[in-house]
C-alpha cells in the first residue's frame, strides 16, 4: 500500500523569514499530528531555516524546491543538498516544469540532481509534464516518457524505490484548470508503466506518483481516489493553510 504524499510548493512566495513561519505555524496546528498521510512544505531558500523550526517535532518534513548537484565549490549563487540537510531537509522538489522552461535545465542535469539527493539521503520530487501545445499535439506520452526515463536514467531498482515522481501538466499549473480525474489517473497509469519496465513491477508498483496541476480542496478527494494518483505536489492551494489542510484530510 502506497502512503499518500502531499507536498506544498512555496515557489518565490513566503520568502520573509516571519512570513513563512506564520504560514509553516498554521500548517504544523492544522496538520501537524496526522499520520495517515505523509506532508511536507518546501518553502524558498531564505525561509528554511524559520521553518525549520517551526516544523521540528511535528509531522510535517521540510523540503527545498531546488538543489545543486555538487557538494560546495565555486558555483555562485547555487545551494547544496549538503547545505539542505544541515538545515534539517529531508526531500527536495527536481525539474519542476518552471526550472526547465525559464532556467533550461536538461533531463541529464536534472539526472545528476536527483543522484545527488539520493546520495545524500534526501527524498527526490522528480516532476514531469507536457505542455500545452504538446498535449494538442498528442505528445503527451513521449514528452512524459521523455522526462520519467531522463531522470531516473542510471538508478538501480532500490534507488528507484526512494523517489517521487510528480506529474505536472504545465498548462494545468497556476491557471484553475485541472485535468479530468480519469484522463490525470491515464497519464498516473503511465508513468507506472514505464517504471515497471524500467526497475520491474515490484518496484514499480511502490514508487509513488503524485499530481500537480490545480489541486485543491474541491477536487482533491477525487483526484486522490485514483488508482495512480498517490498524493499531490501543491502549488497556490499551500500558500493557504486551511486549503492545504482540506487536501491533506483528502488523502485520509
Amino acid at each position: 500500500m502506497r502512503k499518500i504524499i502531499v507536498a506544498g510548493n512555496w515557489k518565490m512566495n513566503a520568502g520573509a523569514p516571519e512570513d513563512a513561519a506564520a504560514l509553516a505555524k498554521s500548517v504544523v496546528e492544522r496538520v501537524g499530528n496526522v499520520e495517515e498521510v505523509e506532508v511536507a512544505v518546501c518553502p524558498p531558500f531564505t525561509a528554511i531555516a524559520a521553518v525549520a523550526e517551526v516544523v521540528r517535532g511535528s509531522k510535517v518534513a521540510l523540503g527545498s524546491q531546488n538543489l545543486y548537484p555538487k557538494d560546495s565549490g565555486a558555483y555562485t549563487g547555487e545551494v547544496s543538498g549538503t547545505f539542505l540537510k544541515s538545515l534539517g531537509c529531508s526531500c527536495v522538489i527536481l525539474g519542476h516544469s518552471e526550472r526547465r522552461e525559464y532556467f533550461k535545465e536538461t533531463n541529464a542535469f536534472i539526472n545528476e540532481k536527483v543522484k545527488a539527493a539520493l546520495a545524500l539521503g534526501l527524498l527526490p520530487i522528480l516532476c514531469v509534464g507536457e505542455k500545452e501545445e504538446e498535449r494538442e499535439a498528442g505528445k503527451t506520452e513521449a514528452v512524459v516518457k521523455d522526462h520519467v526515463e531522463g531522470g531516473l536514467a542510471g538508478l538501480s531498482a532500490d534507488e528507484a524505490k526512494k523517489i517521487v515522481i510528480a506529474y505536472e501538466p504545465v498548462w494545468a499549473i497556476g491557471t484553475g484548470k485541472t485535468a479530468k480525474p480519469e484522463d490525470a489517473q491515464a497519464v498516473h497509469a503511465f508513468i507506472r508503466g514505464i517504471l515497471n519496465e524500467m526497475f520491474g513491477a515490484e518496484t514499480g508498483e511502490s514508487i509513488r506518483i503524485q499530481y500537480g496541476g490545480s489541486m485543491k480542496p474541491g477536487n482533491a478527494k477525487e483526484l486522490l481516489a485514483q488508482p495512480d494518483i498517490d498524493g499531490g505536489l501543491i502549488g497556490g492551494a499551500a500558500l493557504k493553510a486551511e486549503d492545504f489542510e482540506g487536501i491533506v484530510r483528502a488523502g485520509i
